[in-house]
């Protein structure tokens, strides 16, 4: 399941990020991704390859940072950055635990990197250019520090309702509790297409591209995908139910995903937007 509550503007709540870190600390990858479907889109859009100098911006737990490091095959160097130490730790540990040694890490917002001019040879961003209030500001910043003809690719959620792994256990979780389903998040807030695209055009990249991406995650063990997004995402609401309430709340969910199973699986859909852009020479 994924992730259903978030600050609204990255750079305003910085706390409430580090408090979101320690539960994706419970259950992030300890090593490779469990799905690496999107890390591997946006890492064929960037066109990383070993002994590239890589930024990775809002890396989170580290996708798709450590992804891309597997493919580099320790030529090259990759710098993680997010706005706390706390989401950092998570990428860092997977790292060690894949002993992997070309990953350096900085606390960073990237609204105002701590880099200089014409350093970086790629850039990544996957799902965080949708929080800085100023996004012109944060994709000019980027192209800042990417070297002439560098690369940035940034991903984007798409539309709410194209993504079940948001709207399935939001709505059904709000039923549950009787409560109205709540304001779309802002992660999709950039779900219109040419949104994007006209940000990097605005801030000065060319031959710009968005285009959309989707695919199916296959989940075989439903139990433990919905057990892990009610920890991750609303650790606080379930805390004080009962142990026969919380079964009747995942029962909840296995019915809500029900539509989306076939011969013993369940295929989620999701869908992405993503965004290429290169620094004129």
């Amino acid at each position: 399941m994924a992730d259903t509550n978030e600050p609204a503007v990255e750079h305003r709540d910085k706390s409430a990020w580090e408090e979101r870190s320690k539960a994706w600390a419970k259950t992030t990858a300890q090593g490779k991704s469990q799905d690496d479907t999107l890390n591997q889109i946006i890492i064929a859009e960037a066109a990383i390859k070993p002994g590239d100098h890589v930024l990775d911006l809002a890396s989170g737990s580290g996708n798709p940072a450590v992804s891309a490091a597997l493919l580099m095959d320790g030529q090259g160097a990759i710098t993680l950055t997010d706005l706390t130490e706390g989401m950092l730790a998570n990428a860092r540990k997977r790292a060690d635990n894949l002993d992997i040694g070309i990953m350096h890490y900085c606390t960073a917002d990237m609204t105002g990197l701590p880099f200089g001019d014409d350093t970086f040879d790629v850039a990544t961003c996957r799902f965080g250019i949708m929080f800085p209030e100023d996004k012109v500001s944060a994709a000019r910043e980027t192209l800042r520090v990417l070297k002439p003809g560098g690369r940035v690719a940034y991903m984007v959620w798409d539309a709410y309702d194209k993504n079940p792994p948001f709207f399935v256990p939001r709505r059904t979780i709000a039923a549950f509790f009787r409560e109205d389903e709540p304001p779309i998040p802002p992660r999709h807030a950039m779900s219109a297409p040419g949104t994007l695209e006209n940000i990097l055009k605005d801030a000065g990249y060319m031959d710009v591209m968005e285009k959309e991406v989707g695919y199916k995650n296959r989940v075989d063990d439903l139990d433990a995908y919905v057990t892990n997004g009610l920890n991750r995402s609303h650790g606080e609401k379930i805390k004080d139910l009962s142990g026969e309430r919380l079964a009747e709340l995942k029962q909840a969910l296995f019915d809500g995903w029900a539509p989306y199973s076939e011969d013993g699986a369940t295929f989620v859909p999701n869908c992405a937007r993503v965004g290429i852009g290169v620094k004129p020479s």
